[in-house]
C-alpha cells in the first residue's frame, strides 16, 4: 500500500487535492472516481514523509485537539469525507493529518466512523469509540463529541493538578536524595581518611559509616545491578495477573497514600460513567468501559462486581455499597440521582467531589512527608557530627592527658 498525492476535478469542474492510499495507480484512479472525481495527476510520497514508520499515537491534547476538529466538520453540516480531506492537508500538524487519513481510508472502504476508530485502538480509546457508536445510532454524534471533549479537557487539566500537588514535594525529596548523595560519596570518603590516618580507636559510628562506605565502594557494581534486576523483575512480575493485584492492594493499605489512589481511581470512574452514561450509551457498555478505565486492579475488580449486580437488576446506590469503597455520601447521591432520574448530573457531581479531595489529600500526604523528611534530616546531620566529631573529640582528650 502506497500513499499518493493526488488533484482531481468533480462534475461541476471544480479543482480538488488530497492524499490517498492505494495499492497502486489503477486503484488510486478507481477510488477517486467512486466519490465523483476524475485524477488529473498525481504524485507516490514515501510513507517516511508523513511519519509512518512509526505506529501512531495520541497525546490527550492531541486528542482533544482532533474532537474538536471532528465536532468542527459535524456540527457545521460538512460532508465528513470532505472534512478528513481538509485535516489530511494539514502539514503543520502531521499527526492530525495521518488520522485524518486513517479515518478517510476506512471510511472509504465502507466502514462507519466509529468502526474506523475501533480500527485504529492506539489513537482512539474504547471509550471513545463507544461514544462515536452511541452517537451514529441515536443521530447525535455532534453532542457526543461535545461530551467527548468536555471528558478529555477534565482528563488533561485533572493530570495538571496532580502534577502541581506533587511539585513541591517531590524538589523536597530529590534535593534529601542528592544531599545524602554528595556527602556519602564526596564529604564523608575524605573526612575518613584522616581520620583513620591518625591512628585513633574510632567510636561506634564512625566505625558504621566507615563500613557501609566501604561496602558500597566494593560492591557498587553488584549492589546497582542487584537493584535494576530487582526493579525489572517487579516490573515483570507487576504485568502479571497476580502480581499487579498484589502490588495495587499494597498501595491500597499505605495510610493516605492508599486513601490518595483510591479518590484518583473512583474520580476517573464517575467522569467516565457520568460521560457515557449523558451520551445515551448501554447501560452494559457504560459501566462495563467505566472500570477498565481504572488503573488499580483492586478497585477494577470491585467495579466490575458493581456492573454485574447492575446488570442483574440490582439498584446501582445498591450495588456501589456493597464493594465497600465509596463513600456515604456519594452512595447516598447516586440513590437520590436514581429516584429523581438525574443519574447523569449526579454523576458528575460525586466526581467533582474527588476532583476537589484529590489535591487537599495530596497536601495531607506532603503534611506527613514533610516531618519524616527534617527527622531524616537531622538523623543524617547527627550521623555527620557523631562520626567526625566524636573521634575528633576523643582524640583532642587523649592528648590533653598526655
Amino acid at each position: 500500500m502506497a500513499s499518493y498525492t493526488y488533484r482531481a476535478i468533480d462534475d461541476h469542474s471544480n479543482i480538488l487535492s488530497g492524499r490517498l492510499q492505494a495499492k497502486d495507480e489503477s486503484e488510486l484512479e478507481k477510488k477517486l472516481g467512486g466519490q465523483g472525481l476524475t485524477l488529473i495527476e498525481f504524485t507516490k510520497t514515501s510513507l517516511l514523509e508523513f511519519g509512518k514508520s512509526a505506529p501512531l499515537k495520541f497525546h490527550a491534547q492531541e486528542l482533544l485537539d482532533f474532537t474538536y476538529m471532528l465536532y468542527l466538520i459535524i456540527s457545521s453540516g460538512l460532508p465528513i469525507m470532505g472534512g478528513l480531506n481538509d485535516l489530511m492537508q494539514n502539514q503543520e500538524r502531521k499527526k492530525m493529518a495521518r488520522a485524518a487519513e486513517l479515518l478517510h481510508e476506512k471510511i472509504e472502504s465502507g466502514l462507519s466512523l466509529s468502526e474506523a476508530m475501533w480500527e485504529n485502538p492506539q489513537v482512539f480509546p474504547d471509550y471513545f469509540v463507544h461514544m462515536i457508536r452511541a452517537g451514529e445510532a441515536s443521530g447525535t454524534l455532534d453532542k457526543s463529541l461535545q461530551y467527548l471533549m468536555g471528558y478529555v479537557e477534565w482528563q488533561i487539566n485533572f493530570r495538571k493538578s496532580v502534577r502541581s500537588a506533587l511539585v513541591y514535594p517531590s524538589m523536597v525529596l530529590g534535593t534529601m536524595a542528592l544531599l545524602i548523595t554528595v556527602i556519602f560519596t564526596f564529604v564523608f570518603p575524605k573526612l575518613i581518611n584522616i581520620l583513620t590516618g591518625l591512628n585513633a580507636e574510632l567510636p561506634l559510628p564512625t566505625r558504621i559509616v566507615i563500613a557501609v562506605i566501604g561496602f558500597f565502594n566494593k560492591y557498587f557494581l553488584m549492589v546497582a545491578a542487584g537493584a535494576l534486576a530487582g526493579i525489572i523483575l517487579l516490573k515483570i512480575w507487576g504485568r502479571s495477573y497476580d502480581g499487579r493485584r498484589v502490588i495495587d492492594r499494597f498501595i491500597l493499605a499505605l495510610p493516605v497514600i492508599g486513601d490518595l489512589s483510591r479518590k484518583i481511581n473512583l474520580s476517573r470512574y464517575l467522569k467516565t460513567l457520568a460521560t457515557l452514561y449523558a451520551s445515551g450509551l448501554s447501560v452494559d457498555r457504560t459501566f462495563s468501559i467505566a472500570s477498565g478505565v481504572v488503573q488499580n486492579a483492586v478497585i477494577s475488580d470491585a467495579l466490575s462486581l458493581v456492573t454485574d449486580s447492575v446488570m442483574t437488576g440490582e439498584g446501582i446506590a445498591h450495588a456501589m455499597s456493597k464493594t465497600g469503597i465509596f463513600p456515604a455520601i456519594v452512595v447516598d447521591m447516586i440513590a437520590i440521582g436514581e429516584k429523581t432520574s438525574s443519574l447523569d448530573n449526579t454523576l458528575q457531581r460525586a466526581s467533582d467531589i474527588f476532583d476537589k479531595e484529590v489535591p487537599e489529600t495530596i497536601k495531607k500526604v506532603f503534611g506527613y512527608i514533610e516531618p519524616l523528611t527534617i527527622v531524616m534530616l537531622g538523623g543524617l546531620v547527627l550521623l555527620v557530627l557523631l562520626s567526625i566529631f566524636l573521634p575528633i573529640y576523643k582524640i583532642a582528650g587523649s592528648i590533653r592527658g598526655r
